[in-house]
């Protein structure tokens, strides 16, 4: 037990950067687009604490976002088309243990639905619904090193691309 301990404060010490975002909703709207589809917009975006654990000021960091979600059809009977929504945030200076924040930018997700008791012909879908399916960031010093990650869930890098 021992060295499963040790092992794990190793993993964890390689992240100088601690990355802690939160989903928040900036706007929200209802809408009919024709006589039987009811659709709901939402505009989202996630407030993000940046924290260093190093014993020394870091110099411009940068931190780097993938927002990836399903942008899903109503009437299909593909899967949802999976896309990322991309961007960065820079710091001139941060100090050990000491928070600094910023939002992603937003992103637009789309529910659709068909009236109770309407149906596609060809099968499709009658409740399309936009949803985020993974988030990845990546913190940079000045060099261009990457000095902090974080994922969620657990299957981002193995599922998506990072995208710049």
């Amino acid at each position: 037990m021992a060295g499963f301990l040790s092992t794990l404060t190793f993993a964890l010490a390689l992240d100088d950067i601690q990355i802690a975002p939160t989903r928040k909703k900036l706007a929200e709207e209802k809408a009919r687009t024709s006589g039987n589809t009811s659709v709901e917009t939402k505009q989202i975006a996630y407030s993000v604490k940046v924290t260093s654990r190093v014993f020394r000021e870091l110099q411009n960091v940068t931190i780097k976002y993938n927002i990836f979600y399903e942008a899903a059809q109503l009437g299909s009977t593909a899967k949802p088309e999976v896309k990322a929504a991309s961007g960065s945030q820079s710091f001139p200076s941060l100090l050990t243990n000491k928070c600094v924040e910023f939002d992603t930018e937003a992103v637009q997700l789309d529910s659709a639905a068909l009236d109770g008791g309407w149906y596609f012909s060809g099968g499709g879908k009658t409740v399309a619904t936009d949803r985020v399916v993974g988030l990845w960031f990546k913190a940079f010093d000045a060099e261009g090193k990457q000095i902090g990650e974080y994922f969620n869930p657990a299957s981002v890098p193995q599922k998506r691309k990072w995208k710049e």
